[in-house]
């Protein structure tokens, strides 16, 4: 992550929203436990900073995608048990055993070489159990990855004969974020049903496995399906799932801030930024440069849907294309703006916000896809340490000095 020392640009954590989030959903799901999910570097938050400051409020089990995305958080101190959501290449399996990582299976030979990377591990004295856990994942429909049903007993069977320990069962779901819409809803109850009937199949043959498939909507939606613990990514980030499930209470924690960096002031009809689309109205208008572009996740389809940012409290187009590192805002007749004022892309000023919600309505997406697209060069800085690491507002003098 690139340090926030040659421009104003940040990605603005709010701490307190965080906690609260997960707090929120633990509320909703008691008594299953809550796993946060903090895959895709904490779906753009920053997974260490978001964590860490999880772990040191009561969460204590975590998800992610890959073994590397696990293995930065042990490094980083995080001691909590992690489960990787996928099925890893096997070259990963030695890194997860030493790191403590639990990895999800789903085919027989997987778990051989599960089993073989223990007995090595356990034999260089490198582990002091060679029967590792593993969780097993079903395909009930969505048809990503998983195991086929009609195999989860002859997998679970040959991962008990070979010493591995079945500590987790789980699925995922594909659409129950929309209850309302019956077809989704028709389905969703058919995945339950489908897991349902394979876990009563294990416990019957006696393994009794942590069973889970909630994600944050269908923990949310389906009170039946939280079973032994609901994985909570989105919801804890304080965004809803889906339009069609809201979660009262939620706040956002991720703000994408700036500063103005040049001001200049041009008559009627120009025409500013690539393309030379949009004309300036007015005999005078103020233009305010942001060192914020598409590289960081400001993608350029904002300036047709008519996007705007919040400066001195109030919504402010933009006045041209996008650009890779910049973006040019119209402030109109507002000789106020200078440079060092505040430019909030999303999040709140004064008495305006602007969401991830806003953005992905604007360009066609999901609010998962605005906040995992902020991009590497932005640093993430919890707002407690604004002031710290980003500084004060600079002066005019002191921004053309440096």
């Amino acid at each position: 992550m690139i340090r926030a020392r040659s421009r104003p640009a940040w990605a603005e954590i709010d701490a307190d929203a965080l906690v609260a989030n997960a707090q929120l959903m633990k509320s909703i799901i008691w008594p299953s436990q809550l796993c946060a999910v903090v895959k895709a570097d904490g779906y753009g938050h920053g997974a260490v900073i978001v964590s860490k400051i999880l772990e040191e409020n009561g969460v204590d089990q975590f998800a992610v995608a890959h073994v590397d995305e696990a293995i930065e958080l042990r490094q980083a101190g995080i001691v909590s048990p992690i489960l990787c959501l996928a099925e890893p290449s096997y070259g990963a399996f030695a890194d997860a055993l030493e790191n403590q990582v639990t990895l999800t299976l789903y085919t027989k030979k997987a778990l051989d070489v599960l089993a073989q990377n223990a007995r090595n591990l356990y034999e260089m004295g490198v582990l002091a159990d060679p029967n590792p856990s593993y969780q097993l994942k079903i395909d009930t429909g969505m048809h990503r990855v998983g195991a086929n049903p009609k195999d989860i007993r002859e997998i679970a069977e040959h991962s008990r004969q070979i010493g591995l320990n079945l500590g987790g069962f789980w699925t995922h779901m594909a659409v129950a974020d929309d209850p309302e819409n019956p077809v989704h809803d028709e389905f969703t109850k058919f995945q339950i049903g489908l897991f349902e009937k394979s876990m009563s199949q294990l416990l019957a043959d006696g393994f009794t496995p942590k069973f889970h498939v909630a994600n944050s909507a269908t923990g949310v939606n389906y009170p039946e399906a939280r079973y032994d613990m609901v994985r909570s990514g989105i919801a804890l980030y304080g965004c809803p799932p889906s339009p069609n499930t809201q979660i009262a209470g939620l706040r956002q924690v991720i703000s994408l801030k700036s500063r103005v960096v040049h001001v200049r002031t041009v008559g009627s009809g120009e025409r500013p930024s690539y393309g030379r689309i949009r004309p300036t109205v007015g005999e005078k208008t103020v233009l305010a440069c942001v060192p914020l572009g598409y590289a960081d996740g400001v993608p350029r389809a904002l300036f047709d849907a008519g996007a705007q940012v919040l400066i001195g409290g109030k919504r402010r187009p933009l006045a041209g294309t996008v650009t890779m590192d910049q973006v040019i805002v119209d402030c109109g007749s507002d000789f106020s703006v200078s440079i060092g004022d505040e430019v909030v892309f999303l999040g709140s000023q004064g008495s305006e916000t602007i969401t991830p919600n806003d953005w992905a309505s604007m360009l066609g997406t999901i609010n998962y896809e605005v906040i995992t697209g902020i991009g590497f060069r932005v640093p993430r800085i919890l707002a407690a340490d604004v002031n710290e690491v980003i500084g004060s507002r600079p002066t005019e003098a002191e921004h053309e000095l440096g």
